[in-house]
């Protein structure tokens, strides 16, 4: 007979994975030049056009502030650009460069082996009802609002 799993168990052996797993792509990729956190901005630009860094900041999750440092370094290695936003003169336009959309396509091998190598221990079945599970509670935990405010 298998024994009662209590939701906090449940969701700290959740936590504890991500944090690793986390970790483990965030090494790997690093290895192959760039972090997961510097990948995640290239991959919004990729996937959503150039945009004003406000709406990139919204797009990770961030405040605007927060993100002006990795966009800095971006810059800086030649993987992104800012120009003036033709629409408000405060804003800046972030755009991918060629050397950026290389990068990222590296970044996204890497990202994609690592996560096959982690997750292919998993039957397809399983892997299905590992993305249902999640879901489920992803879909719950959307419905309210649990951010902290400061």
């Amino acid at each position: 007979m298998s024994q009662a799993v209590s939701p906090v168990d449940a969701g700290q052996t959740y936590m504890e994975l991500h944090h690793r797993l986390h970790r483990t792509v965030d090494q790997a990729m690093c290895a192959a030049g760039l972090s997961l956190a510097r990948a995640k901005v290239l991959m919004r630009l990729d996937a959503h056009g150039p945009m004003n860094q406000a709406t990139l900041a919204g797009l990770l999750g961030f405040a605007p502030r927060t993100v002006t440092e990795t966009v800095d370094g971006l810059e800086r290695d030649g993987l992104l650009t800012r120009s003036e936003d033709p629409h408000d003169r405060r804003a800046r336009i972030v755009s991918l460069t060629p050397s950026g959309r290389e990068a990222l396509a590296v970044a996204n091998a890497v990202r994609s082996t690592t996560m096959d190598e982690i997750f292919g221990v998993l039957s397809p079945a399983e892997r299905a009802q590992l993305v249902s599970l999640l879901t489920t509670v992803r879909t719950n935990l959307s419905q309210g609002d649990n951010s902290c405010v400061h």
